[in-house]
């Protein structure tokens, strides 16, 4: 088979683009008599990072196929979006399928595709109402659940949570689980790496996550602050913050009296491979998101070790199972309790480190691909 990818925008953070990556990779491997095809635009030096990424897996090939979303600006989007269709429709041809690991970003849908959608988030919760992110979402998603071959979300909850909102779609959705990538495991403290942070001297709690409302920053900072003064003086809170620049700007403007001289630490640009230590090293990482469509932040920190607090809302149960304390995400103070739990209990936290290890060994990208790979043979049969 000749399986295409919109490669438009699978550079660089974030967990959607982890996860096409982890996932085009697990399919060349596990699938080396069928090709993969990278779509991406007219630039150079994307296609170069593409082949550095993939260049050992001799049957993925990187093609300039489309124009970037902005290569004519925001005034000229329509023409943009009239020539993505050409190239699109002459780019996967004769391709067998076009697999869009992000619709939402994608500016065309191409004639026949399989979707991933991770998360409706914009349309389950009210904080969107009126806002012109739900009301695109709320246009391109009957639009996907028409035209794809088929749906595949990350969790049975966005399953049915499309199937609540779209009861009349017949578009078949398949539930695929994620992975964390092999670099996520235990590792001893690196001083070095640690000190580079600022969290050589004190142990930590962590959160890792893009800066947007629904990941309830402000209510683990105040969780945080709510701890007794002898268990906040020797441990500090590590934000590792994504997103767009005004957006992290934005949120340091917001809350940078209370990220000054009281034990918030803030963190950008973290390197993966410092990632991996920042999540090995925590005393927790804390997690209290309002939605997600996999959680893959509370994977990575189960696999390297680390005890988890997450949310019990959405998602996150179905991924971290009895491995994670689950907390009402709006509840400051059960936050703040189980925060003081794990730094007062050693024995509670080395058997939630148990607990994570053997939740995190289910999830493979080997799996992933074995079932992803059932969906596109099922759609192109």
């Amino acid at each position: 088979m000749d399986i295409g990818f919109d490669a438009t925008n699978i550079l660089g953070h974030g967990g959607i683009k982890t996860y096409a990556r982890e996932l085009i990779r697990g399919l060349a491997e596990q699938y080396p008599d069928d090709s993969f095809i990278l779509l991406t635009t007219f630039s150079g030096s994307k296609k170069r990072k593409l082949e550095e990424i993939f260049g050992d897996l001799p049957n993925i090939t990187v093609r300039k196929s489309v124009p970037h979303r902005n290569m004519l600006g925001d005034g000229l989007f329509c023409v943009t979006k009239f020539l993505s269709g050409i190239l699109w429709r002459l780019s996967s041809r004769s391709l067998d399928i076009v697999h869009l690991t992000d619709p939402f970003g994608s500016v065309v849908l191409p004639r026949k595709f399989v979707a991933t959608v991770h998360d409706i988030f914009p349309i389950t919760l009210d904080e969107f109402k009126g806002s012109g992110l739900r009301c695109f979402y709320l246009s391109r998603t009957p639009e996907i659940l028409e035209k794809a071959r088929a749906v595949i979300t990350p969790s049975d909850y966005v399953q049915k949570s499309l199937q609540e909102y779209f009861p009349e779609s017949r578009c078949p959705i398949v539930p695929v689980s994620e992975a964390a990538s092999d670099g996520f495991h235990p590792r001893g403290r690196n001083g070095e790496i640690l000190k580079r942070c600022g969290l050589d001297k004190h142990p930590y709690y962590l959160f890792v996550g893009r800066v947007d409302p629904r990941k309830n920053i402000p209510r683990l900072i105040d969780a945080y602050l709510e701890l007794p003064e002898g268990i906040r003086s020797k441990n500090l809170l590590a934000l590792v913050l994504s997103g767009r620049p005004p957006d992290i700007e934005g949120f340091r403007n917001r809350h940078c009296h209370l990220l000054e001289g009281k034990g918030i630490v803030y963190l950008r640009d973290v390197p993966q491979k410092d990632l991996y230590n920042l999540y090995s090293s925590a005393l927790a990482f804390v997690f209290p998101t309002l939605d997600e469509g996999f959680g893959l932040p509370v994977l990575e920190a189960m696999q390297s070790g680390c005890p988890v607090i997450a949310s019990d809302l959405s998602c996150i149960p179905e991924i971290a199972g009895d491995a994670a304390i689950l907390v009402d995400p709006c509840d400051i103070s059960a936050l703040s309790k189980s925060m003081k739990l794990l730094d007062e209990s050693p024995g509670k936290r080395k058997e939630y480190i148990g607990r994570s290890l053997e939740r995190a060994a289910c999830f493979s990208w080997a799996r992933a691909a074995r079932e992803t790979m059932a969906v596109y043979r099922s759609v192109i049969s």
